[in-house]
């Protein structure tokens, strides 16, 4: 991809240069690469956050929300995240373990027949390793993820998209994220979920929803359009990196989840012989110069990208949002962060 080759010389530049003083926290030296990278890959706009002890300790709008009419992005620019949603699924589901004492070892059969493998269960499909011979191999399909959809509505007792914003949203104040896009149209059938308050903020928030671009390979960018999405486990939501920024600092809170189970979320699944696959239980774990990562990405093809990249032990988190689909390439979703460029800028920063 002829575009990639600057945006690389910007990373070898970085590499060669020393490293810096972690404890700095150097914001300012993120933020000028983190441009030059967006430039060179042709990204219009992109929305970022970085959050540290619960706090947002840096935020940036860089770029264009809307490049026809001149829209600056951000930090609370508004975006489709794609299959991050799989995080807030992952968090509903540990919430009906520790409730309501749910087994996610439960074979997913008892919800849908979507899933043919009759010894799958809720571990394997939210480790993504329900193929074939289920907990023996990793294999990235949010088709099956989606399954959990049913799981959540059946333990929540209402639709995926209510226990979405009651239980996380509303619940952390997450006014700028709507479960689904559809509902700022009128006629949408799921619109009858909410109330008549709870959509006029929905279409309002959505007034800010960040125009989509299509980059081609030389890295020039077109104005497309936004894909008919379901919204499930999988994928559907619309936030802001502020937003994701609440959401973040709760789980590292434990205002939505216990330490036991966030630490189970959080650490690799394993094979029957001990193998660890790049997954945990609705979110990636890999590691990096010897620094655990937990991470999720997102990508609407021709449109949007997310990615959220926290780095435990230094009570760290990256929060990138984009209106193309280029901080996560395809390869991203085999279990390697590094595979996007832009977590490779991040990583060498404020890790080394």
């Amino acid at each position: 991809m002829r575009v990639l080759r600057p945006a690389l010389a910007v990373l070898a530049v970085l590499v060669s240069a020393p490293r810096p003083d972690a404890q700095g926290l150097p914001f300012s030296l993120f933020e000028r690469y983190l441009e030059s990278l967006r430039e060179q890959t042709g990204i219009p706009g992109i929305s970022a956050a970085i959050v540290q002890g619960g706090d947002v300790v840096w935020r940036a709008g860089l770029g264009r929300q809307d490049v026809e009419r001149s829209i600056a992005a951000r930090a609370d620019t508004l975006y489709p995240i794609g299959d991050l949603t799989q995080t807030f699924a992952a968090v509903l589901v540990g919430q009906c373990v520790e409730n309501l004492g749910l087994s996610i070892n439960q074979p997913i059969r008892r919800w849908t027949d979507a899933i043919p493998e009759s010894s799958a269960t809720l571990r394997h499909v939210l480790s993504h390793a329900s193929s074939g011979v289920p907990g023996e191999a990793f294999r990235y399909d949010p088709g099956r993820y989606a399954a959990l959809t049913n799981v959540v509505s059946d333990c929540a007792d209402r639709p995926f998209r209510s226990a979405v914003h009651d239980e996380i949203f509303a619940r952390l104040g997450m006014r700028d994220s709507v479960p689904g896009r559809d509902l700022g149209t009128a006629g949408t059938r799921e619109r009858a979920l909410f109330s008549s308050g709870e959509l006029a903020d929905f279409e309002a928030v959505l007034q800010r929803l960040a125009t989509p671009y299509r980059v081609d390979r030389s890295g020039k960018a077109t104005k497309g359009d936004y894909p008919t999405e379901d919204v499930n486990a999988a994928t559907g939501l619309v936030s802001t990196a502020l937003d994701l920024a609440r959401f973040d600092a709760a789980l590292d809170d434990q205002a939505l989840l216990g330490a036991d189970l966030l630490s189970v979320a959080w650490s690799n699944v394993t094979t029957s012989s001990g193998v660890p696959l790049p997954s945990g239980l609705g979110w990636f774990v890999q590691s990096y110069n010897g620094e655990r990562l937990v991470w999720h990405f997102g990508a609407t093809p021709g449109a949007a990208s997310s990615l959220l990249i926290k780095v435990p032990r230094r009570d760290l988190t990256l929060i990138l949002l984009a209106n193309s689909d280029t901080l996560s390439p395809a390869s991203i979703s085999e279990g390697d962060v590094t595979a996007s460029l832009f977590a490779k800028l991040f990583l060498r920063v404020f890790v080394g």
